[in-house]
């Protein structure tokens, strides 16, 4: 067992975990960076097999994000090199503003965790009034390439300032609005401007049981994106309360991915994963809960609990791609299951 003190940090930090659960878990040091050791760690795994990274989220610092506007983050993944894929949660201050009109060459997805951020929606770079959107809690944004948006002075600010978990894929933002911060005159050139898919979770789309899956007792779900021409999947997914694994032996059992590349968000509750060095292994038992982050790279082996998963029920937010973390354009592969 490596790094004594930074597994007893996590069971002091999480108050539904219990001493027995993580005294199973190995903690890896050398993957993990100077700045992520107090609230990360890295479960063990045999070559060629990866561990699962886990995010206590609610211990990580706040550091200024980059931009100038105010804001802070937290770096989940990626580096902070924007031109390749990062995932962060950003805080944004009371009444603070976002950037002026603008759009990626990259794709983006996001959830807002709490508050408000006002960020409008515009259907040409001439257009200097867009259609107003208050993003808030449960939000969930899915913005194709080629996408408009942007703050506008003298409109409505955040009210309450916020934060929200959000990937950006990597790539060139370019300003439409003259004497702006990364104006250009490229967006001339673009021929077709897209519009992003935003749905309100909390409030327009209910739980529904899986109709893929109806033998599955205590499942619930909402489906956001299932894209397979361009290999990305985000989904809501909720447990009740005392839910255990052999009431859906399918959905809990261990699995792993060759080249699909898996993100998890827990937004309420608490919940118990189980996790493998290697298939024919002793599983390691870690249980996280509200604002903790988990991590599948490709060929790391996840499953849920054998027993109770979940004390209090759970709702967490899973998003995979096909392939690496931007739009592979790749079909999500069929899990490989233990």
């Amino acid at each position: 067992m490596k790094n004594n003190s930074r597994r007893n940090f996590l069971q002091g930090g999480l108050a539904v975990a219990t001493a027995p659960l993580f005294a199973s878990v190995a903690i890896a040091d050398e993957p993990c960076t100077p700045a992520e050791k107090p609230h990360t760690v890295l479960t063990s795994a045999d070559t060629p097999y990866v561990g699962v990274k886990i995010i206590d989220t609610d211990s990580m610092p706040w550091p200024p994000a980059s931009g100038g506007l105010g804001w802070n983050s937290k770096q989940l993944y990626g580096s902070d090199d924007r031109t390749s894929p990062h995932l962060v949660i950003l805080r944004v201050p009371i009444g603070g503003p976002g950037g002026t009109i603008h759009y990626h060459e990259f794709h983006e997805w996001a959830y807002w965790l709490s508050g408000d951020f006002v960020n409008n929606e515009f259907t040409s770079p001439y257009q200097r009034v867009g259609d107003f959107q208050q993003f808030r809690e449960g939000t969930f944004l899915d913005r194709p390439p080629h996408s408009l948006h942007g703050w506008e002075p003298g409109r409505l600010d955040s009210q309450v300032g916020g934060t929200c978990l959000i990937m950006e894929e990597g790539g060139k933002s370019v300003s439409v609005l003259p004497d702006s911060q990364g104006y250009s005159e490229e967006f001339k050139k673009v021929k077709q401007w897209s519009v992003p898919r935003i749905i309100e979770t909390l409030s327009d789309i209910h739980w529904e049981r899986d109709a893929q899956y109806p033998s599955r007792e205590g499942i619930f779900v909402k489906r956001l994106v299932d894209d397979q021409e361009r290999g990305f999947r985000a989904t809501l997914w909720r447990l009740e309360a005392g839910w255990k694994g052999s009431q859906a032996p399918d959905f809990a059992r261990a699995y792993y991915y060759k080249q699909a590349h898996q993100f998890n968000y827990v937004l309420n509750g608490d919940m118990r994963i189980q996790t493998y060095a290697a298939p024919g292994n002793k599983a390691e038992i870690i249980t996280v809960g509200k604002n903790f982050y988990f991590e599948r790279a490709p060929m790391s082996i996840f499953g849920l609990a054998d027993n109770v998963v979940s004390d209090s029920g759970c709702v967490w937010l899973e998003v995979t791609y096909g392939k690496g973390a931007s739009i592979p354009n790749i079909p999500i592969e069929d899990p490989i299951y233990i």
